[in-house]
């Protein structure tokens, strides 16, 4: 991807342009359906001269500051991405179909799991924050095409064998099998110019490494409050082949 792509990251209003997701998936046509993303992926075991060792152990990552994150292994890394094998896990989630996402459609997904948590479920239990927030971005395949997005709160594990149903017609519980995801990682206030230039990073990085990946879906993922101002982390996330 070009830098001159960049010019349509955000509309002038300052919403995401979903024309830029479908540039990306017209650079990489990996057309496979969504059902993909609930199969366990793996990595070509050398590509680029990555180093791959399976033997890295589990470690709790600093940013998760004491909440509860999805467990995973780190399968390779280097300056542009890391590969991850993530465990099964149970998440609460929310989606929404538009063509335009903005904030408020950010900020009433993220209240719809808040409330959830807050005790909006069938045993009326406050719920333990985790972290990311984790938001799917499945883009439609034209210029004038509707996107899916859903937002996951990940289950704390003491609930996950049986977690309490949400009251919320709206919401549902997401059990995802074991996946392996390329993460790419940056800081600071995240905007979706920043998570759509660090996209295009992380998609070139894996293009010029030789790895496939879906190219018609990404994640972000966001680990900090909006009150946190130091040491945030953030990450976007794609499913390779």
């Amino acid at each position: 991807m070009t830098p001159a792509a960049l010019w349509s990251l955000t509309n002038s209003d300052g919403t995401l342009n979903l024309t830029f997701l479908r540039v990306i998936n017209q650079v990489n046509p990996i057309m496979l359906a969504l059902g993909a993303f609930f199969a366990v992926i793996g990595v070509a075991q050398s590509a680029g001269g990555i180093l791959l060792d399976a033997s890295i152990p589990r470690v709790t990552p600093w940013f998760c500051h004491d909440q509860g994150c999805p467990r995973y292994t780190v399968k390779s890394s280097n300056d542009k991405f890391e590969i991850r094998n993530y465990e099964p896990s149970v998440w609460v989630a929310t989606n929404l179909t538009v063509m335009t996402y903005t904030r408020a459609e950010s900020t009433m997904m993220f209240y719809k799991l808040f409330g959830y948590i807050a005790g909006n479920n069938s045993l009326h239990m406050k719920i333990a924050m985790t972290a990311p927030v984790l938001t799917e971005v499945y883009h439609g395949q034209g210029p004038d095409c509707e996107s899916n997005f859903t937002m996951r709160f990940m289950v704390p594990f003491e609930l996950q064998a049986n977690p309490p149903a949400p009251l919320d017609p709206t919401v549902f519980i997401d059990r995802q099998p074991a996946i392996t995801m390329a993460v790419r990682q940056y800081g600071g206030f995240s905007t979706d110019e920043l998570k759509m230039e660090n996209l295009v990073e992380l998609t070139e990085a894996l293009d010029n490494a030789t790895i496939p990946y879906l190219g018609n879906m990404f994640f972000t993922a966001g680990y900090d409050g909006p009150y946190a101002f130091k040491n945030r982390h953030n990450e976007i996330w794609v499913v390779p082949m």
